[in-house]
């Protein structure tokens, strides 16, 4: 007699037991059961190796011994009622290791139903997720943090800002922002290296820092710009501390390694809701009050005005009538004769642009150079100048007359290019014009702001045969020592010494020495502004080389001047 049963469900059943063992201890996951009352009946070894418990200490406890303080009790209250409402629960949560250490884990937790389908297990899978949260947190940091400094970067800045504001509508008071740049910090990264601009900066912002409160923020837009906000202000006087006390910070040097660095800053402030209440506004306030600090001279701080705002809005309309000007051929150029006093004739022409604007007729140079050396239209119209005057020289020669010299103003700007050389080269090459006509004059200013670089390029000018001069002598800082460096041809003696020379015996003193210096120097000397026979005389007398002024002529157009030229006879 013999009795078979299938057991064929049975081996695989005890197939899957299998299975499942396996993937329970063999699981990277941490994997722990429960039964109903909350002890723990198993757990592989993912579990041993993320929390620090042996299997042998956590069974029969509850993992409530896992368990961090840093939720609430509401917290717990949710989780269970999800989980019993619905079989299961998954999120992120904060744990305990048997070190005491806190690390954050994600946990998922399922109900297993016994076969009346009720609750008789809880099965709970986690994740040791330290790496990914750090990781988070890195990127977090990368895109709110400033690198370099630590410092909020531009996009929490921003952030800030709107909860300053916000708070301040709120709480009905004040907030104000500070806009920083640092002064001449350019002048530290090109002689000192970057290396020592960012140390700098690090070391601006552990300033910047501690001369505010917690409640305020310190920010890093860009370079060597820094912004804070100050909130809960009663009055905007309190910014006025705040800015005090950060250029007191930087009365005291910088040490950078083996050398102390002075450094200074400009500050613009601008107060919400008083000048705005929208965040560009109010950033353009700052950025506008900011550069008037420069304006001033630079390390002081500058509070927004709305004529502060007129006035860059002025600058913008400037800025864009001189690009259209460009572009529609509104410049033309006067020339005004220069005399040889020994020969009375005219020997030269300094070229003078003139701007005729077809609504607000002629703009007078001295409102409009200004605004073209602050952008680089001082360089597109600098060599307008210089070709269109070579080209007008050479249409005189061939229309038969005399060679003059023509003396073309260079602005700082211009001088500091790389690329003057090989301009000046070129508009000389395409024109035809002899380089010995042509004389470039530069102020005292412009050749001393950099003098070691500016010998070096006024050298490759005259070794291509130009002349060159200095303007306006006598008002500015020109040293002897680097005088007699300079390749220069001529020196012109500024018109305001010549206005007063027949009245003013330091005028007369001023300049007779300069005349005496120049010949000694083996200089020619030309006087600018002569308007009468008193002055001109007193030069004469003196020696002077060359006159320019409206005793002769004013400045003339072009057609005006080669009608002078043709006719042109002794003055």
């Amino acid at each position: 007699m013999a009795i078979i049963r299938d057991i064929t469900e049975r081996k695989k059943a005890e197939a899957s037991f299998r299975l499942m063992a396996k993937i329970f201890e063999g699981s990277n996951d941490g994997i722990v059961v429960t039964n109903t009352k909350g002890h723990v009946i198993d757990a592989n070894k993912a579990f041993t190796f993320i929390t620090g418990y042996e299997k042998s200490e956590i069974l029969g406890n509850s993992p409530l011994l896992m368990k961090s303080e840093r939720h609430n009790p509401g917290f717990y209250f949710l989780l269970w009622r999800r989980l019993l409402k619905t079989g299961s629960w998954n999120g992120e949560i904060w744990a305990k290791r048997k070190s005491g250490e806190i690390y954050p884990k994600w946990l998922s937790i399922y109900t297993v139903n016994d076969e009346h389908h009720k609750t008789s297990h809880f099965v709970g899978i986690f994740t040791d997720i330290t790496a990914r949260k750090e990781a988070e947190n890195q990127l977090k940091k990368l895109a709110h943090y400033d690198p370099l400094t630590g410092l909020p970067n531009r996009a929490l800045f921003i952030e800030q800002l709107k909860w300053a504001l916000k708070m301040a509508r709120r709480n009905n008071k004040l907030a104000a922002l500070m806009f920083l740049d640092l002064d001449r910090f350019k002048l530290v990264n090109d002689t000192l290296g970057h290396q020592a601009g960012d140390l700098l900066l690090i070391e601006v912002a552990r300033r910047l820092e501690k001369c505010v409160r917690e409640v305020d923020t310190v920010s890093r837009l860009a370079g060597d710009e820094f912004t804070v906000i100050l909130t809960n202000l009663n009055t905007v006087d309190e910014a006025s501390l705040v800015a005090h006390k950060i250029l007191q910070a930087f009365v005291l040097p910088v040490n950078l390694g083996n050398r102390d660095i002075f450094i200074s800053t400009s500050i613009g402030i601008t107060s919400f809701p008083s000048d705005g209440t929208e965040i560009d506004k109010l950033l353009k306030n700052a950025d506008t009050a900011m550069y008037h600090a420069k304006e001033l001279g630079r390390n002081n701080y500058q509070f927004f005005s709305h004529v502060m705002n007129q006035k860059v809005l002025d600058e913008l309309e400037m800025e864009t009538n001189l690009r259209n000007a460009l572009k529609n051929g509104e410049f033309l150029l006067h020339y005004q004769p220069q005399i040889d006093l020994l020969s009375n004739e005219i020997v030269g022409v300094e070229v003078l642009i003139r701007w005729k604007h077809p609504i607000f007729g002629f703009i007078s140079p001295t409102r409009f150079i200004p605004h073209a050396e602050k952008t680089d239209l001082i360089i597109t119209i600098g060599v307008w100048v210089l070709q269109s005057a070579c080209s007008q020289a050479v249409q005189w020669q061939k229309e038969g007359l005399k060679p003059v010299r023509i003396a073309v103003n260079i602005s700082g700007t211009q001088l500091k290019r790389q690329d003057l050389l090989g301009t000046t080269a070129n508009i000389l090459l395409e024109t035809g014009l002899a380089p010995e006509l042509l004389e470039l004059e530069l102020t005292e200013g412009v050749v001393m702001e950099n003098a070691e670089l500016t010998i070096n390029t006024l050298n490759k000018l005259k070794e291509m045969g130009i002349r060159l001069s200095i303007d306006d002598f006598g008002t500015g800082y020109s040293s002897l020592s680097y005088l007699k460096r300079f390749p220069i041809d001529t020196l012109k003696i500024d018109q305001s010494f010549i206005k007063d020379i027949t009245g003013n015996p330091d005028d007369y003193a001023i300049a007779a020495t300069i005349i005496a210096m120049a010949h000694n120097l083996r200089l020619r000397v030309i006087a600018e502004g002569v308007e009468t026979q008193e002055q001109l005389q007193m030069l004469r007398d003196k020696n002077c080389n060359e006159v320019q002024g409206y005793y002769f002529s004013r400045p003339l157009p072009e057609a005006e001047l080669k009608q002078l030229l043709k006719r042109e006879s002794k003055f």
